[in-house]
Parts: structure tokens; sequence; C-alpha cells
């Protein structure tokens, strides 16, 4: 699992797990279901959580969910909750992981953010459940692909500038017409956009390390979960 170094409110606790603590938590990989169901019980067991963290169908959307609506079955990229003994959780593999808290802890929400998503307004949508203001929703963004491997093309150059999001830290020239791009970078701007300025990075490049799932390095990977909830 990997420490975060990520202030939270009493009462909140968060993880982000790896490819062998507790191994692949997806059961959409052609994985073994006994082993994924395996899997997600020792997750439960070894963070004693209050509940099991309930999956969503992600589909790279703008959706967000709340927790008494989520299930397995349900479309959506994001999960909110307010309720007690949550746990919200979110499945990447390169894509962006993004845990909010609100300061007092009362209200919590996980992420699961592409490029597409991203662009396309999870984060607004996420952030638009709470209740408390976006000046007091803290947020960590997880292990996710780097600038160094995330080589893009044309068509998401452009769709990042026309929301105003590009300059020479999130889009390096690589090739014609191609660019490598700071998806953790571009997403803490979005977030600053709105208003939203308690960002915490990881710094963790899931297509570098060997720790973490990469869909860029493996496409038959599995999927790490981040998690946050309410003890």
């Amino acid at each position: 699992m990997l420490a975060l170094d990520w202030e939270l409110p009493p009462g909140i606790a968060a993880t982000v797990t790896t490819v062998t603590a507790p191994g692949n938590l997806a059961a959409h990989v052609n994985a073994d279901p006994a082993e994924v169901i395996r899997h997600r019980r020792e997750l439960v067991r070894q963070h004693q959580l209050p509940s099991s963290p309930r999956w969503l169908r992600q589909i790279h959307s703008q959706r967000v969910v709340d927790y008494a609506d989520a299930y397995p079955t349900v479309e959506a990229d994001a999960i909110y909750s307010s309720a007690p003994k949550s746990v919200c959780a979110v499945l990447t593999a390169d894509c962006l992981p993004i845990l909010f808290c609100s300061d007092d802890g009362i209200e919590i929400a996980a992420v699961h953010a592409g490029w597409r998503g991203l662009v396309n307004g999870v984060v607004e949508n996420t952030l638009a459940q709470f209740t408390a203001p976006a000046e007091r929703i803290r947020a960590f963004i997880g292990p996710a692909i780097s600038n160094r491997a995330f080589e893009v093309g044309a068509d998401v150059y452009q769709c990042f500038a026309d929301r105003g999001l590009v300059d020479t830290m999130t889009f390096k020239p690589f090739s014609e017409q191609k660019w490598l791009a700071d998806l953790p970078l571009l997403a803490k701007y979005v977030l600053h956009q709105q208003s939203c300025d308690a960002v915490t990075l990881s710094h963790c490049c899931t297509y570098s390390e060997s720790q973490w799932f990469s869909y860029r390095r493996d496409a038959n990977c599995g999927r790490i979960a981040s998690l946050i909830w309410k003890k």
C-alpha cells in the first residue's frame, strides 16, 4: 500500500493499493473471479474497512453517483458520500485517481479521471455534489501515468487548449503533432480553476514504477484501487 502524504481530518482514512498488496481488484480484465473476490476481502480485512467498497462500472464519463445509489452495474466514474461508515473507491491503471474530503470530514468522494473525463467535467461534477465550498475541500491526486510516458495527439491537445489548460508545463512538444501531457498537473489546474487549492500530488508514475498496474505498459494488466473512507 502507498503511504499517503496527505493530511486528513479525524475519522477519515485513505489508501492506494499496489500490484501485490493485495493485487488486482478489477473483475473486468479477464482475471480469475475467485482471485478478485479474495483480493477484495483481503483489502477490507487489512484496513479494517467499515464496509466493502461500492465499486462502479467505470466508462470514462463525467457522471457522479451518490454512495446510496452505487452498485457494480451503475455506470459512473465518481462516487460521493456524506453517509457514515462509507467507503468510496475507484479503479485505475494509468488514469488519475482523485480523492476528495471536506475539511470537516463530513463529505468524501473518489474520482476516476482519464483525459476524457477530466476535460469533460468529472472533477467539476464531483465538487458540485459537496455542500462544502471548494475552498473547504482538499484533494489527493494518486498514482497515474506521468508526462514522461503520456504521449498524445492534436485531438487531446486541442480539447485542453479549448479549456485554457495548455501551457509549457502541461504539454511539452514531442514530435510532429505529438505532445507529452502532464495529466496530474492538468487535474491540479482544473481544481484550481474551481477554487479547490488544497491539492496534494503523489508524484508516482504508473508506467515507470512496477508497483502499479499500467495499461500502456501492459494492456492485459489488472487495476489498483484508491480509497477514502469514514472510519
